[in-house]
């Protein structure tokens, strides 16, 4: 029986592994900075919308070391992922770190610090009232690389396709996965067990759990962000830049709300 909605137990997790090649740099994808203050630090204040920081868990990899002491005044817990097999197996690797007991997660990117809290609110209302599942999506300009939301006939959501993975019907569908979670955990265990590296990236998919979740009737929810730059991640320099000039208007347009006067808000 699920516990009252009052009474669910959150954790976050937030996936922190990757290296970020395309950064062309040493430096873990998760510490470049935006606007001063570095990626992750930012996730880490969407993760705290949520769950204190003791049932916060960030899964490291690539300069596991740094990440760990650039995270280390948050104090939320880390947990390495090694070797990286996937988004599914760092969950995994997540829900594993520690045995708080917990009876719903909410699953974060390091490098996605544009998220609001009240998309995430949103996410985290729609599994309280009994989904097993729920995912932020979105109808970006260009869909380029993200997963595609497959939905069913009865318009539900049905599967995730990665873009590496999807036929040309696939990849023109508009929707889009943002790569942000919230489930309940005992049936996400069960998924994550199942969980198989059979795609052209041999990794275990996180996206994956969706259609397992599907395959035994349980319901998945999708919630669409109104604002598809919410989602954005940070996978090149050209990235960051933006997120940075995001992140830079919001502070401008916030500034002016409350009475200042910015002769050039650009």
């Amino acid at each position: 029986m699920m516990r009252a909605m009052d009474e669910v137990r959150w954790r976050v997790v937030v996936l922190a592994a990757g290296q970020g090649t395309r950064m062309k740099s040493d430096l873990p994808k998760v510490l470049h900075r935006a606007c001063g203050r570095t990626l992750i630090d930012r996730v880490l204040d969407r993760a705290a919308s949520v769950a204190p920081p003791e049932r916060v868990v960030v899964v490291v990899g690539h300069g596991a070391d740094r990440v760990r002491d650039a995270i280390g005044s948050r104090g939320v817990r880390s947990v390495l992922q090694e070797p990286q097999l996937g988004t599914g197996d760092a969950l995994r690797v997540g829900l594993e770190a520690d045995d708080v007991a917990c009876d719903a997660v909410l699953v974060l990117s390091g490098d996605v610090p544009l998220l609001r809290d009240e998309s995430i609110a949103a996410l985290v209302e729609v599994v309280e009232a009994g989904c097993a599942a729920a995912l932020l999506t979105a109808e970006p300009d260009d869909p380029a690389s993200y997963g595609r939301v497959v939905r069913g006939a009865d318009g539900r959501v049905d599967r995730i396709v990665e873009a590496r993975d999807a036929d040309a019907a696939t990849r023109s569908v508009a929707e889009v996965n943002a790569g942000v979670y919230a489930l309940r955990v005992d049936p996400l265990r069960r998924a994550l067990a199942g969980l198989t590296t059979d795609n052209v990236q041999g990794e275990y998919y996180l996206t994956d759990v969706v259609a397992d979740l599907r395959r035994r009737e349980l319901a998945v929810e999708a919630v669409r962000l109104a604002d598809p730059e919410e989602m954005q991640g940070v996978n090149t320099r050209a990235d960051l830049a933006r997120v940075a000039s995001v992140l830079n208007r919001r502070s401008v347009e916030r500034l002016m709300r409350d009475g200042v006067t910015v002769i050039d808000p650009d």
